[in-house]
């Protein structure tokens, strides 16, 4: 593999639904893939809290399978299809992210599912092996 790369995948969070990895991890860092907050069971979306809650656990348990953590997240990047959901966006990122919280990219999109209220994605830092 060029440069290293490692994909990711782990049975914990969704299958990609098109030709790409959940992460790639090169040297200590990992970048995950954009994560949707579809719920697995039912296939449904639900609002932007519970969108925002599955995407960040998506993300946790991604980055888990790589062998980091929320704490190891310095950048995210979110997709918000409505400036509507910006502020119960916020406080499910606030209370769901550790401190110090990471740099963070936000626009707002349209997205694949017309149900998709938001995209998130995020890079780690692994932490140093003693």
């Amino acid at each position: 593999m060029a440069l290293g790369k490692q994909p990711i995948h782990t049975d914990a969070a969704p299958t990609p639904t098109g030709p790409f990895n959940q992460a790639v991890r090169i040297g200590n860092l990992v970048f995950t893939s954009g994560q949707a907050g579809r719920n697995r069971e039912t296939g449904g979306m639900g609002d932007i809290r519970d969108q925002t809650r599955r995407c960040i656990g998506n993300i946790e348990a991604i980055l888990s399978a790589a062998g980091a953590t929320l704490d190891d997240v310095v950048k995210v990047t979110v997709f918000l299809r409505s400036p509507d959901d910006t502020a119960a966006f916020n406080e499910e990122y606030r209370a769901l992210m550790p401190e110090p919280l990471p740099a963070r990219s936000s626009a707002y999109a349209g997205l694949k599912n017309p149900d998709m209220l938001v995209e998130m994605d995020a890079v780690a830092v692994l932490p140093e092996r003693e």
